[in-house]
């Protein structure tokens, strides 16, 4: 059975309960501002798994409020099944399981067994901080899953003993030992129980002599064998991680440094899966606190590569605050990003189905190389997509002056902005797109033609009324009224715009018809009148209002050139 939903309450920072609900076949990406309970969740998932049995198996401290019971609630399904589990914590006592009706999971209850077989399924669970105990435990968790698929294969074993002669051996001898076990125990029960019966006679006679009681007596009687299993053997290996450099030898994991400890261990468990040497279970749960920590950017590319192909594999569940770990140019139809609110976590992106052809692709690979920041968009409030260098800066500087927490990415082009809606679609996003028109004087009948296609196509990707497009005629500067700049001093003339301090400069009209756009698209509930050289776009009609009177005016142009150059060839004859 998976896990799908979870809760916690009066847990440390969730004093009323939290809940998460994240679909069956996700990777689950936690995402927040620090101290909103990102870690404490996975901590308090990994906590529901154990078996405990003491009291004060967590700290007084982690109750929000004393005399009030933790209460970490599950829900598991699967193809056939749906049940809801609550694990339950007092102060000063062991915990207890409950059904959702709140009635204790005990030895006769129909869901004993379920609730063993979820717990023995506990999952691997990566902290910034483990303990080289922890780093011990999680090794011997990750062996006891491929010695226990290794004997469930032997258990099962129906292969070609001619082709798998190994494997037949090794079924053999194992089958041997699961029958010769319980007769040796029996036998040396015999042996034991003969003992005891004389042990059990003399103190007898002490207790009868002692209490002046005829009548009295005790017996030690030998527990009866359950025959032999596989836990068996698991509670007898152990395994050990050594690391090797030029310098020595057989040092333990453990010993090594943090992001070197933490990038073994998700390997392992990455190269482990691939190899199915713990078998077919995809229900196995990985949790892994802020994996990009102790890592620099590189190693965090490459974790991230490996993240993708174990999530393909088996439950994946993080918290972040890297961007890099989402990598575009992977597959995303079971990705799904929260953020960590106060009552519930905020599903902000879950992709729906992935449409990208092999332009997209190669847009995407492109923009991982150029810009690896791109998918901060996961992590801001507001998104816009801008074409050029010019309005990227402008954006970025008015954000952080009004200190707003929008996300602007750079497309470098009409095409890539196409490739970047589709992305957003795919997590069903609201974001805004700002794009040159290109209808420039300048231009051909025919470039002209191809630019009006260009702006229709990215028309054609708005696909929700949370997605609104606004176009600079012709391009961003133009509309902000500084006329054509040369591609080298686009960057110098901005700054100097932006950074104006006197109402008498010469850019103070060009700086407040920028910032009069930034408001218009960040405030999205305050909508103002758009300066001349900017149009909000409603409908494909507006592009081609914007070009059919220069299309036809260039085309006629075009037209008498043409006519006068062949008048004048034919005068020339």
């Amino acid at each position: 059975m998976r896990l799908t939903k979870f809760s916690v309450t009066n847990y440390k920072v969730f004093k009323d309960t939290f809940a998460i609900d994240f679909s069956k076949d996700s990777i689950a990406i936690l995402t927040g501002r620090n101290n909103t309970g990102k870690s404490t969740i996975l901590e308090a998932i990994n906590c529901f798994f154990q078996k405990e049995t003491k009291a004060k198996t967590i700290s007084n401290d982690c109750f929000s409020e004393r005399g009030k019971e933790i209460v970490l609630k599950a829900v598991f399904e699967s193809d056939e099944d749906k049940i809801t589990i609550k694990k339950k914590y007092k102060e000063e006592s062991a915990p207890s399981f409950y059904d959702e009706n709140d009635v204790e999971i005990k030895n006769k209850h129909e869901l004993k067994d379920t609730l063993e077989e979820i717990l023995n399924n506990k999952p691997f669970y990566i902290t910034p901080s483990m303990l080289p105990d922890d780093i011990n435990d999680l090794i011997q968790n990750i062996y006891s899953e491929i010695i226990k698929n290794d004997l469930q294969k032997l258990e099962g074993f129906n292969g070609d003993p001619e082709e798998e002669k190994e494997m037949f051996q090794l079924a053999q001898e194992y089958s041997q030992i699961r029958k010769s076990y319980p007769k040796f125990l029996r036998k040396l029960k015999l042996s034991t129980d003969k003992l005891l019966e004389q042990v059990s006679n003399d103190v007898s006679d002490n207790l009868r002599v002692l209490f002046s009681n005829e009548h009295l007596s005790l017996n030690v009687v030998g527990g009866e064998s359950e025959g032999f299993s596989s836990t068996d053997i698991l509670k007898s290996t152990n395994s050990s991680v050594y690391i090797d450099n030029n310098k020595q030898s057989k040092m333990p994991l453990a010993n090594q440094g943090t992001g070197l400890q933490r990038m073994s261990l998700i390997y392992l468990i990455q190269n482990m899966i691939e190899k199915k040497l713990m078998g077919e279970n995809d229900n196995k749960l990985l949790l892994i606190d802020e994996p990009e920590a102790f890592l620099h950017p590189e190693a965090v590319r490459a974790l991230s590569r490996s993240l993708y192909k174990i999530g393909g594999k088996m439950p994946l569940m993080i918290s972040t605050h890297s961007p890099i770990l989402i990598d575009l140019s992977e597959r995303h139809t079971s990705i799904q990003v929260f953020r960590v609110g106060e009552k519930e976590a905020i599903q902000l992106y879950k992709s729906i189905s992935e449409h990208f052809d092999d332009d997209d692709k190669k847009n995407m690979k492109i923009l991982n190389y150029v810009d690896s920041y791109v998918n901060e968009f996961f992590f801001a409030d507001k998104i816009v997509i801008v074409e050029g260098d010019t309005e990227y800066i402008a954006f970025k500087h008015l954000a952080k002056l009004k200190n707003k927490n929008v996300h602007i990415i750079r497309a470098r082009g009409k095409a890539t902005i196409g490739t970047l809606m589709k992305i957003l679609n795919q997590f069903n996003s609201s974001y805004d797109v700002l794009h040159d028109v290109d209808n420039h004087t300048k231009h051909s009948s025919s470039t002209l033609k191809a630019q009006l296609t260009n702006c229709k196509n990215i028309f054609k990707l708005k696909e929700s009324s949370s997605i609104r497009i606004f176009c600079s005629i012709a391009n961003f500067e133009n509309a902000i009224d500084i006329g054509d700049v040369s591609n080298h001093k686009k960057t110098q003339t901005i700054y100097q715009i932006l950074h104006g301090t006197s109402d008498t400069d010469e850019f103070v009209k060009s700086r407040r018809i920028v910032e009069n756009l930034f408001d218009q698209i960040i405030n999205r509930g305050e909508e103002k009148t758009l300066d001349v050289g900017f149009r909000r776009i409603n409908n494909e009609k507006d592009y081609d209002d914007l070009f059919a009177g220069l299309i036809k005016h260039k085309t006629d142009e075009e037209m008498q050139n043409k006519n006068k150059m062949e008048a004048e060839k034919v005068g020339s004859y």
